[in-house]
């Protein structure tokens, strides 16, 4: 009896000794096509499905939900995990984890973001249980996709990075590839394009080289969708046809869609209409089936602009409400880039109606949209450098801490040396003056010494964050009260990363004081400039209006932009952007007047870097 449960127990948890060559066959195939790989799993299933135990059923049936998930192919990869589900099969194991994934996945391909995130969880729970770390990779990568798809991108680079760390520990080339297209494209919606570019010609080179075409197709249309991200719309032209290349060549003609629609939105944002027009019609004469709600709005709302470039109102209010419908099912906050384009649209709608009316309301609708999402990202980036800052305080506290140490042992050793020279009265009296003297002086500078430390920064020798902010706050309300203007610039380095990445933090350390001396030199006698985070910067312009903040911006821009910085002997130049505001009637707080030129840096860096802003005043 002892022995037939432990048998049933190995069953449960392992695939039959049999299975392991079909199993291992099929993920070779997946490595080429996971079509394949469906192909041969289904005929195993049908002519094996008598001898095989309830573990090598789940373990067959895990595999053919994921390859139809990843075909797109939900509603079908959900009936299979259904069976699987119903074998009972132990979630702890790897098959049970790949279900969980494969489960969460049709979820947030579906809208269901927070039900997935739960099998996410649970998925690498058990996976770091079990100590793998293939397992543990794939969960975090699903978390990283499900948070980048909901506009998460600082939680969604976390997560892929956790997972490029497991990755390369256990060496494990092919999943590399994988990863770094779909941080590729993390990195790419957080504005980092050189970082988007290098990675996803990564991946392509690396799926081309092992002719892993299936790969390199998606990877393609990735990277195209980058360039036209970026607005070269020349290179998302050529990328696009070269997918065509690789679908004609892999005779993968149901995928040809992607393409004629990458070519209809490429030559629409170029304004080459006709050419828009051509491949829209390519595209609708495929007639793709979406099961993924957010693919599906993607070609509808394309579909609203061409007819709005048509001056066609009608249907573009009938395709625009074909997008509120798709839109309704799914989580505002999970779906805001797509409502902003949606009230983008309707506003050019009602622009061509003439009722300008509504068009204003769409368009303060959008901004409040995005402006949303900036500052939901913003206070995630702020408050990573506001861990930073807290351990530099405690630092700096022990310091002072040490020092208080250093100067009561020096006491204490002076009073032991006074009762050795009682005898000597008066030169005690003298030493003691003469002393006393010393300790005053030493307290001075000691006072001044920790004054300069506590308000000023101690890599760029500016006025600390807290100085700059307690200054700007005083000067505004002088401002106020004798009724003059003011002005602030917050600037911030771009790609600062990059120098990091390329130079280690000491190189970024002598740029970032390279770039604070070079700012300096455009200071006023009355004016502060001082360093506020990381790389950002923030100067106070006493009696200056926003047209003298943005001479001043400007001349610091250009001035960084041609300083050529030497780091270990290689040559560095770098740029920053830079947002503005000034008091108004309207805008005469700090917090107002810092958040609006925090959010025209934002602009700056939107439009593509190396640019001022001055921030709207109304």
């Amino acid at each position: 009896m002892c022995f037939s449960l432990n048998s049933h127990s190995y069953t449960l948890d392992s695939p039959s000794t049999w299975m392991q060559v079909p199993l291992n066959k099929i993920d070779e195939l997946n490595k080429k096509d996971p079509a394949l790989a469906l192909a041969f799993s289904k005929k195993l299933f049908d002519r094996h499905q008598q001898k095989m135990t309830d573990f090598d059923k789940a373990s067959i049936l895990s595999k053919m939900a994921q390859h139809n998930y990843i075909l797109g192919h939900y509603n079908v990869s959900q009936g299979l995990l259904d069976q699987a589900y119903a074998l009972k099969v132990d979630l702890t194991t790897d098959v049970g984890i790949s279900l969980l994934l494969t489960q969460g996945g049709i979820m947030d391909e579906l809208g269901n973001s927070e039900q997935a995130m739960v099998k996410y969880s649970l998925a690498a729970k058990y996976a770091k249980a079990n100590e793998n770390s293939k397992m543990l990779a794939d969960s975090y990568s699903y978390m990283a996709y499900s948070y980048s798809i909901n506009h998460k991108d600082t939680q969604a680079l976390k997560y892929y990075h956790q997972a490029y760390l497991q990755l390369e520990q256990i060496g494990d080339e092919l999943d590399l590839a994988y990863l770094k297209a779909e941080m590729a494209n993390a990195y790419s919606l957080t504005f980092d394009d050189i970082n988007a570019i290098k990675l996803a010609k990564e991946a392509s080179d690396y799926f081309s080289k092992h002719q892993y075409y299936f790969d390199e197709l998606f990877v393609q249309n990735l990277l195209a969708k980058i360039y036209l991200r970026k607005k070269d719309y020349q290179k998302a032209e050529v990328t696009y046809l070269r997918v065509i290349e690789i679908i004609k060549k892999t005779n993968k003609k149901e995928y040809i869609y992607l393409a004629y629609l990458g070519l209809a939105n490429t030559y629409h944002h170029s304004q080459q209409h006709d050419k828009a027009r051509i491949f829209w019609h390519k595209y609708q004469e495929q007639q793709p089936h979406y099961e993924n709600p957010s693919a599906k709005i993607g070609a509808i709302i394309l579909e609203a602009k061409l007819a709005l470039s048509d001056h066609n109102i009608t249907a573009a209010i009938d395709t625009l409400a074909r997008v509120e419908a798709t839109l309704k099912p799914l989580d505002k906050q999970n779906a805001l880039s797509w409502y902003v384009q949606l009230f983008d649209l309707q506003a050019e709608v009602a622009v061509l109606k003439k009722d300008f009316q509504t068009a204003y309301f769409k368009q303060k609708e959008a901004r409040a949209l995005l402006k949303d999402y900036y500052n939901a990202e913003r206070e995630t980036i702020r408050s990573k450098y506001k861990v930073m800052f807290d351990t530099d305080q405690a630092i700096l506290t022990n310091k002072l801490l040490e020092q208080d140490k250093a100067l009561n042992k020096a006491a204490l050793d002076n009073a032991a040396q006074q009762q050795q020279l009682q005898n000597m009265i008066i030169i005690i009296i003298l030493l003691f003056v003469l002393v006393l003297f010393y300790f005053i002086y030493r307290q001075i500078l000691n006072s001044k010494a920790l004054h300069k430390i506590a308000n000023t920064d101690t890599l760029t020798e500016l006025a600390s964050r807290r100085y700059t902010f307690i200054y700007a706050q005083k000067m505004l309300l002088q401002a106020i009260n004798a009724k003059q203007q003011f002005a602030m610039i917050i600037f911030d380095v771009d790609h600062f990363k990059q120098v990091n990445d390329s130079f280690g933090h000491a190189g970024g350390d002598i740029a970032l004081k390279e770039i604070s001396s070079t700012a300096n030199e455009y200071v006023r006698a009355h004016d502060i400039l001082g360093r506020i985070g990381g790389e950002e910067f923030l100067l106070i312009l006493p009696e200056a209006s926003s047209a003298q903040a943005y001479e001043i911006a400007e001349r610091i821009r250009h001035a960084i932009e041609h300083k050529v910085i030497i780091i270990n002997s290689k040559p560095l130049q770098i740029t920053a952007s830079f947002g503005i505001s000034q008091l108004t009637d309207k805008q005469d707080s700090f917090n107002q007047l810092f958040n609006n030129a925090d959010m025209a840096l934002f602009q700056a860096k939107d439009q593509g870097r190396n640019r001022t802003v001055i921030a709207n005043e109304t």
